[in-house]
């Protein structure tokens, strides 16, 4: 048997399924698993496709199995033998020395076994019944580790077959109903019997199917699949009743598993925020009399215990929180771990109050814990009025209302107000027109020119972001920038801005004019969740321009977000980029970051210089930042230059580059080719 034939086979036999292979060319059944000869019987592979399928010699006039194009499909088939339409997949494969052959694969096997045995039953006494049905279920057992067991009403006598005295220690039943039976009471798993009951519910169909956990012999809890037929005679009588027991044990925990990743937090073995908001919208919906409130809450400065602590010490503290929220949220009440930091709850209330002492005593125990550092919060709290609206905007109300009172030392919490509905409504107005805007063209590349402090000549530019939009003109990266990184769209945008960078470069290149260098953002998340190596190299093979002239700016304030950053960055750095800290002296831990990480130059951040450059001892350390970082063999830039001061502190300061109002605007790509190539970029 060669490899693909050998493959076939092993899959047939263990499918759960009737699977037939049959000679694309002369219609011959080549192999059939165990189930299918269950169905058809032993002598099938002595057969042709449509005496199988169809229970007669002839071949159909039309083939129903005809493939589309060779692609795997899935259609109806009524068979005569069992007056039963099932549903069958068809696949194509290539057998023995290459003979292309056709898989088919009865969906509804179980019913076709089902029907075969009704019939069997019409004509065959208890006895012949029993013997056949002993070879039959041999086969299906040996083959497919089914278990099977059946009662006769009018013998009122019972089967088991040999593997349910191999599992469960137990040869013989006097029930079909095991929690009716002392012998196999305390197979079903206590927590399961309501499930199990459902097989003996008074319902009208004949076929019942539960999954549910049966206890071994060994005392292990085991996942099977039970299916209970009842068969009746003419006059709808129960004449036997047949049930089959399946091991899904390994495939019910994988999916138990998944299921427990999708609906909770790993870290805090809490509901995420998908499970919330199905729960929330829910419990909402159905106690609709009730007041209820939705509360959003984070931790305040929770980057600086990562950064200070490690995130070890962070992950610590989330687990503490899902721990309080265990203790103290009332029962009935929802919570949930969203992201990060920040969590949601849904209660119902009596009177506002009410919200407001639950939240202090959240806050309370937050507060108290073992850790050397105190742990502050900061709630939202929105008081659902109106029950149509959304579970997800219901909780963004709230996220609004807790910005308001960020970094309040006099406040810790806020109800949502309808002025904060304005931000919304402009936030869900930028994400339908974000996709278009892509597509359209709308985002401009902007440039914002970067001087020498030492010869007062441009010598780069930042590319930065600016959305024309079509009926709100021109709209400023702080009214989309944040926003897109929240809801994950600064993927697309950053790598749009980058082509652009590339195409710019590239065209300079084309029109003979010397290139200018540019700087690019490159955004946490594309560490994060991109191949960041993977798109810069796609765009440099696409633009064949020198990465020399291209410098990424990774902001310094998520330099621990990542393990993956450092490696990276040499990956960058190896393949020509140059690589500038944006934002350096907003972080908290500068002096020591620049010490490990791979990168070429950095830049002062415009609030750190506008604080420090105020007071003397501020001249000082900005001085021996600039110094050190030069004994480092690191390139100085300043943003945010607005004042002729800032302009001389910096020259006396050995700063190489400043960018800044004091300069230049960020402008068009047209006007900065005016200013560089038509002026000679002199300040």
């Amino acid at each position: 048997m060669d490899k693909a034939k050998g493959l076939a086979c092993q899959i047939m036999d263990l499918s759960e399924q009737a699977m037939i292979a049959v000679d694309g060319q002369d219609h011959s059944v080549i192999y059939a698993n165990a189930k299918a000869k269950a169905i058809f019987g032993e002598e099938i592979t002595e057969l042709t496709c449509y005496h199988v399928m169809k229970g007669k010699d002839d071949p159909c006039e039309i083939c129903p199995f005809k493939d589309a194009d060779g692609e795997e499909h899935i259609v109806e088939r009524y068979f005569e033998n069992f007056d039963r339409t099932v549903h069958v997949k068809i696949t194509a494969l290539a057998w023995d020395n290459g003979v292309p052959a056709v898989m088919y694969t009865i969906l509804d096997s179980e019913e076709l076994l089902i029907a075969k045995m009704n019939l069997e039953a019409k004509t065959q006494s208890y006895e012949e019944q029993l013997r056949l049905s002993g070879e039959l279920y041999q086969t299906v057992v040996s083959q497919l580790r089914t278990i099977v067991f059946e009662y006769n009403v009018e013998q009122n006598t019972y089967y088991v077959s040999p593997l349910f005295q191999e599992k469960f220690g137990i040869d013989e039943i006097h029930n079909i109903n095991f929690l009716l039976d002392d012998a196999t009471r305390d197979l079903i798993y206590e927590q399961d019997c309501d499930i199990y009951n459902m097989l003996f519910s008074k319902r009208e169909d004949d076929f019942r199917e539960v999954t549910c956990r049966l206890k071994t012999k060994t005392g292990q809890l085991v996942w099977y699949r039970i299916c209970i037929q009842f068969i009746r005679n003419d006059k709808r009588q129960i004449v036997r009743i047949i049930g089959t027991l399946k091991d899904v044990d390994e495939a019910t925990r994988s999916y138990e598993t998944l299921r427990y990743r999708s609906e909770f937090d790993t870290l805090t073995n809490i509901p995420n925020v998908n499970r919330f908001y199905v729960d929330a919208g829910r419990m909402i919906m159905e106690n609709d009399t009730r007041n209820h409130a939705i509360i959003s809450f984070d931790i305040d400065k929770f980057k600086l215990i990562n950064d200070l602590f490690g995130m070890s010490t962070g992950d610590d503290v989330l687990k503490h929180i899902a721990h309080v929220l265990k203790e103290k949220v009332p029962q009935g009440a929802l919570y949930c771990r969203v992201h990060s930091d920040m969590f949601l709850l849904c209660v119902m209330y009596d009177r506002r109050g009410d919200v407001i002492k639950l939240i202090e005593k959240i806050r309370k125990a937050i507060y108290k814990n073992e850790f050397s550092f105190d742990i502050n919060t900061t709630y939202g709290i929105y008081l659902v009025t109106d029950t149509t609206i959304p579970i997800n905007l219901m909780c963004d109300r709230a996220t609004l209302a807790a910005r308001t009172v960020k970094g309040n030392a006099m406040n810790f919490c806020a109800f949502y107000d309808e002025q904060y509905r304005a931000e919304i409504i402009k936030n869900t107005e930028i994400e339908q027109d974000m996709n278009a805007a892509i597509q359209n063209k709308q985002f401009l590349m902007y440039l914002q020119p970067k001087y020498n402090l030492v010869t007062g000549k441009i010598c780069g530019a930042e590319v930065l972001a600016r959305w024309k939009h079509p009926v709100k003109g021109l709209i400023q990266p702080n009214d989309f920038i944040p926003l897109f990184e929240r809801n994950g769209f600064i993927l697309r945008l950053d790598e749009y801005m980058w082509e652009e960078a590339c195409k710019t470069l590239a065209r300079w290149r084309d029109e003979g004019r010397t290139l200018v260098p540019l700087s690019v953002n490159i955004s946490r998340y594309h560490i994060q969740h991109n191949d960041l190596i993977g798109a810069w190299k796609r765009l440099i093979r696409k633009y064949n321009i020198p990465t020399s002239y291209l410098t990424l700016e990774i902001t310094e304030t998520f330099f621990y977000d990542s393990k993956d950053l450092y490696d990276v960055l040499e990956q960058l750095q190896t393949m020509g980029f140059l690589l500038e800290v944006d934002d350096f002296g907003a972080g908290y831990s500068s002096l020591n970051m620049i010490r490990q990480i791979p990168v070429d130059t950095i830049k002062i951040d415009k609030d750190f210089l506008d604080k420090k450059l105020s007071t003397d001892k501020g001249k000082i350390v900005i001085s021996h930042t600039i110094a050190m970082a030069k004994d480092l063999k690191l390139g100085v830039i300043a943003e945010g230059v607005e004042t002729k001061e800032h302009v001389d502190f910096l020259k006396s300061s050995s700063c190489d580059v400043a960018q800044g109002f004091y300069f230049a605007k960020p402008m068009p790509v047209d006007e900065f080719e005016h200013i560089y190539f038509d002026e000679n970029g002199k300040i």
